[in-house]
């Protein structure tokens, strides 16, 4: 019985590293050498997914869009008007 115990745990930590470096593949973030060594790390040493796929969550809430780009009341903000109106080329 300690066998069918051991395979599972087996089994779902290998459904975890499929889930983990599809996740990670499918970032932008990461250059391609990074995501090789991320992939290696993933499966080679176990558990390391956990490491990897909070890295991830971290990354995607750390994102922020800039203010400047979207408030009209910085001075670097780029004020788009239609085709017509002022300051148009």
């Amino acid at each position: 019985m300690l066998w069918l115990g051991v395979s599972l745990v087996g089994i779902a930590l290998a459904l975890l590293n499929v889930r983990g470096t599809l996740r990670l593949w499918r970032t932008t973030v990461y250059e391609r050498g990074q995501l090789l060594a991320q992939t290696a790390l993933i499966w080679l040493i176990p558990g390391s997914v956990f490491v990897v796929t909070y890295i991830l969550k971290d990354d995607r809430l750390g994102r922020a869009i800039d203010p400047t780009a979207s408030n009209p009341e910085t001075p670097n903000a780029t004020i788009v008007v239609g085709a017509g109106g002022p300051g148009a080329p």
